[in-house]
Order: structure tokens, then C-alpha cells, then sequence
């Protein structure tokens, strides 16, 4: 199957560069369990939080508090804010085949 992307198969930083169905399957469960989720389509990427002061990073991009990000409900900090920050200022960024890409959930 061909997948439009900016990307040569050379780029690619982690993984094989043409999986198998099978391995592709593994690959984006191992990613996702070590939390690397989808920031580009285009160029193939994913990426995880990098430190654990991420939030307060945020914050001060933000200029607000770190109680800003959490949800009204109770039930901690909002997706959205997580996918922010890895597609704005993580550096901990690879670039995975596009047939593991699609595997790949983002924050949202």
C-alpha cells in the first residue's frame, strides 16, 4: 500500500523501514507503550514527553498556572495539552515507516 508522505524510507530513525503487517503491529504497540504517540502525518513522526517538568514548560509558554491544564472534572490533565506539548517542544522525536505510523494513536 503507498502512503503519501514527505519522507524517503532513509529517514526513517527507528524500526524497520518496510514492515511486515505483523511487525508493524509490534512496533506501534511498543512505541505507544513507551508513550510516543503521532505528531505528523506528513513527515512520519512520533514523539513522547521528554521531562517531567513538561507542564510547568507549558505554563510559562502560557503564561498561566499548571492548575490551568487540568480538567474540571477531576480527571487530570487534558489530552489536548499533552499533545501541545510533544508536537511543540519535545525533543525526543523520532521518525517511524508509515505502516507503523497509521498504528500510532495521537493524544487526542
Amino acid at each position: 500500500m503507498m502512503f503519501k508522505t514527505k519522507i524517503t524510507r532513509d529517514a526513517i530513525t527507528i524500526g524497520p523501514k518496510e514492515p511486515t503487517e505483523i511487525e508493524a503491529l509490534v512496533w506501534a504497540k511498543t512505541l505507544m507503550d513507551d508513550g510516543y504517540r503521532k505528531v505528523s502525518n506528513s513527515y512520519c513522526m512520533v514523539a513522547r514527553i521528554d521531562r517531567e517538568d513538561w507542564l510547568d514548560v507549558l505554563a510559562k509558554q502560557r503564561g498561566c498556572s499548571r492548575a490551568d491544564f487540568y480538567n474540571l472534572d477531576g480527571s487530570g490533565i487534558g489530552d489536548q495539552h499533552k499533545d501541545h506539548y510533544v508536537r511543540m517542544f519535545s525533543k525526543d522525536t523520532q521518525t517511524v515507516a508509515p505502516e507503523i505510523l497509521r498504528l500510532i494513536k495521537p493524544y487526542r
